[in-house]
């Protein structure tokens, strides 16, 4: 069987979003909120291990996506913070803005495959389908799934056909080295996420879900240390997404509200400080409603679904 680490609406996607998201942050550094601050670069990554959640987040666990301060040659995209007119922590993943689709030329839809792999094994003790942990460069991830039917009755494994609700825990912890071997960052995060609606016949899938975690690092940067604490987390409720057969779908109710947090501390210098909350709004029309507020600035945006422009006023 597949790996659980293998969910493509989760994973693969996410991280095209990602490589989209920087780009469009490397292009409009003239609209960061705060350009002025250390911190605020470190709001436009996820924390270490964040892909290996399920979140609104668009994570990466390579040792050379963890966040050090910027200096000169590193370019602009890493000195200044996510803009108006982009998400921070990495984006917003796919599924969470219609660009999954469903049917036989796309597969199963957002949030549809749950395949659990060899490593896994049902308890009759907790009726969950425990996975061993697994260490990924110094990080070590923990999964727990629940399968129900649609009359609730406990599934040994997922099934395509019949496993209508799946529950699924990660937890991630440990100390990575990385960059050049001259910084360490320790992270400690997990998520519990529910999909339901996925039996075969089901008009519609709802969402919810929470994640949370923290990153700190220490290292030296330009021949000073430093170090940087970020916070992230996210609250998924009551989300709505349509099936419609070989196209894809965006949700059409409930809402996300995502944070983040950083401190970042260069030796002989005050600490820089910013913070960042964006709250999601969908309301049954083909654009979301966001409001950000970032350094303590508010701002009401849209966001044409799945793939227009996040816009402010």
């Amino acid at each position: 069987m597949q790996s659980p680490f293998k969910q493509i609406p989760l994973r693969v996607l996410f991280v095209a979003g990602a490589v989209a998201f920087a780009a469009a942050c490397a292009s409009d550094n003239s609209t960061s909120p705060v350009a002025s601050s250390e911190a605020a670069a470190a709001l436009m990554t996820a924390p270490i291990g964040f892909d290996q959640l399920n979140t609104s987040f668009v994570g990466d666990s390579d040792p050379a996506d963890g966040f050090t301060p910027w200096h000169q040659g590193d370019g602009d995209q890493f000195r200044f913070g996510p803009g108006w007119h982009d998400f921070m922590g990495g984006g917003l993943g796919e599924g969470f803005i219609g660009g999954i689709g469903f049917g036989p030329a796309f597969g199963r839809g957002p949030f549809g495959d749950w395949d659990d792999s060899d490593a896994c094994a049902f308890s009759t003790t907790t009726n969950r389908v425990e996975c061993s942990r697994t260490n990924r460069r110094g990080i070590t991830v923990t999964r727990s799934f629940s399968f129900l039917d649609a009359s609730g009755a406990v599934q040994q494994s997922f099934n395509r056909m019949t496993t209508n609700t799946v529950n699924v825990t990660t937890s991630t912890s440990g100390t990575r080295l990385h960059h050049d071997d001259m910084d360490t960052t320790t992270v400690d995060a997990s998520s519990d996420f529910t999909v339901a609606g996925l039996a075969s016949g089901s008009t519609q899938r709802t969402v919810a879900g929470k994640s949370a975690g923290t990153e700190s690092t220490k290292g030296v940067k330009d021949a000073g240390a430093f170090t940087a604490l970020r916070t992230a987390g996210d609250t998924i409720t009551g989300l709505v997404i349509p099936i419609q057969d070989s196209r894809p779908t965006f949700p059409t109710a409930g809402t996300i509200i995502r944070s983040m947090q950083a401190v970042v501390t260069l030796a002989g210098q005050t600490p820089s400080t910013s913070s960042r909350r964006e709250v999601i709004t969908y309301d049954g029309s083909a654009t979301a409603q966001v409001v950000i507020t970032h350094d303590g600035v508010t701002k009401n945006c849209t966001k044409p679904l799945p793939h227009g422009r996040l816009t402010c006023q």
